[in-house]
């Protein structure tokens, strides 16, 4: 307990002072000095999806040392890093590829209205182009050891792209398990990955995908929202559930799930986004101390601490930008935050480690940052 008194005093007069060069390394400090920082790869191909989505084949960028790409696990995810109006910022993306096939990744990226990056990767980006990527991350999938044989996906939208790496994964003997995909769209035109899902619906004994459309009446489609009705043939006694897809998708499922006594222990989601309304709208003044230098910038309290110092141009880690993966694990040295959401362990949150992805300020904020 002295020491954790004393690690605050400490942290206090370098809060006054501006200085980092007395703190220890933290650790984030020892992740990011095993974790290769970034990926450097090309755009090999672009598929268009639909009307508003694409796919990118990326390859390593041989000509920036990278000879090969890492592994990775069905229903994992790379960040695609980009330096935008003199702002850095980060967007996660599920890698929808056979995680079989290692030469290339898959991401596939539906166009989000007034969004920032999907907007520049469906307009801009071109083939032979280069990118900055993360390693890829995150737990969302199957495990053997913690899921049931059975395996229900309930995808929505561009939610479809776990779920196609898993049945691909499945297909080719990777994974071991049974898979019924729900997968709710708007029309037929907005089906993601339409000859992949027909092919796999007829060729594969162990994985099957169903689509509902909501907006239109076709033969060979269910119709409407998913609900208990159309989840009940395929409720088996013992069932895992995945869900990927909008937070709309979530609540609603979530009360359909419930009506089977499904355990909440066993859903699972892949969750993008933070949900979050300030009661105000401030504007508070964060000072960000870094190794080596130190910025004051402002803070709004509807925006997280993350978008505050990515638009003043600080290159602040970021991953999966809703406090899962730890990977922009900071220290607040004063102030008061709101953080929502998030993995975050009660013995981290007692040390003043915090989540700038998930954290909003409610005063003025020092933070010490890892880079």
């Amino acid at each position: 307990m002295d020491k954790i008194e004393h690690l605050r005093e400490e942290r206090k007069n370098i809060a006054k002072t501006y200085s980092s060069k007395k703190i220890k390394d933290t650790y984030i400090d020892e992740v990011t000095k095993e974790y290769k920082d970034v990926l450097y790869v090309k755009v090999k191909k672009i598929i268009e999806e639909t009307n508003d989505t694409k796919s990118f084949i990326l390859v390593p960028d041989i000509e920036k040392g990278i000879k090969e790409l890492p592994p990775f696990k069905a229903g994992q995810y790379i960040s695609v890093r980009m330096f935008i109006d003199k702002s850095y910022t980060t967007r996660a993306y599920s890698l929808s590829s056979s995680p079989g096939d290692t030469s290339k990744y898959r991401i596939t990226i539906k166009r989000v209205p007034n969004g920032l990056v999907s907007n520049i990767m469906l307009d801009e980006v071109k083939v032979g182009d280069g990118l900055t990527i993360s390693r890829p991350t995150g737990d969302f999938g199957y495990n053997s050891i913690r899921d049931e044989e059975n395996v229900l996906g309930i995808a929505g939208g561009s939610g479809i792209t776990p779920f196609m790496s898993l049945a691909l994964a499945i297909n080719e003997g990777i994974e071991n398990c049974n898979l019924t995909v729900f997968y709710s769209v708007k029309t037929e035109e907005d089906i993601i990955f339409k000859s992949e899902i027909e092919h796999l619906n007829k060729h594969s004994k162990k994985v099957k995908f169903i689509i509902t459309l909501t907006r239109e009446e076709k033969k060979g489609y269910l119709n409407g929202h998913i609900d208990k009705k159309m989840l009940e043939p395929y409720i088996k006694e013992f069932n895992t559930v995945l869900m990927c897809g909008p937070k709309t998708l979530y609540k609603s499922m979530n009360e359909v799930l419930g009506e089977f006594n499904i355990p909440r222990k066993s859903v699972h989601y892949e969750n993008f986004f933070v949900d979050f309304e300030p009661n105000d709208n401030k504007t508070y003044e964060l000072k960000v101390i870094m190794k080596n230098d130190f910025k004051v910038i402002k803070c709004k309290s509807n925006e997280t601490l993350l978008v505050a110092m990515e638009n003043a141009g600080i290159k602040a880690p970021s991953l999966c930008r809703v406090g899962i993966c730890g990977y922009c694990r900071s220290v607040i040295l004063e102030g008061k935050i709101k953080m929502v959401g998030g993995n975050m362990e009660k013995a981290l949150l007692e040390n003043d480690y915090i989540h700038p992805c998930i954290s909003y300020p409610e005063s003025n904020i020092v933070l010490r940052l890892d880079i």
